[in-house]
């Protein structure tokens, strides 16, 4: 199924990032205008994970995984793009 830009931006200004990361994440702590923890997608011991609440996007500079509460939510719990959009907007 294809969703339309209007329907994926929707859902992304509905949602908060950070929060969909944090009910993933723990240790999600606020330094300056970023979210830091350890990455969920590797073992790490610093926190070299970030998200960037103000353009709706994560980046690890330790593994390099980058993207946006879709991709999030797709990477962290195992889902395919379709069943991500219907929980976001579900949430939404």
């Amino acid at each position: 199924m294809r969703y339309s830009s209007d329907i994926l931006d929707q859902i992304r200004q509905r949602l908060s990032l950070v929060d969909e990361v944090r009910s993933s994440v723990n240790g999600l702590k606020r330094k300056g205008k970023f979210w830091w923890a350890c990455c969920p997608f590797h073992q790490e011991k610093s926190p070299s994970f970030h998200v960037r609440e103000d353009d709706g996007h994560y980046h690890c500079f330790g593994c390099g995984a980058h993207g946006d509460i879709f991709t999030f939510a797709m990477e962290a719990k195992g889902l395919t793009f379709t069943d991500a959009v219907e929980q976001l907007a579900d949430k939404a």
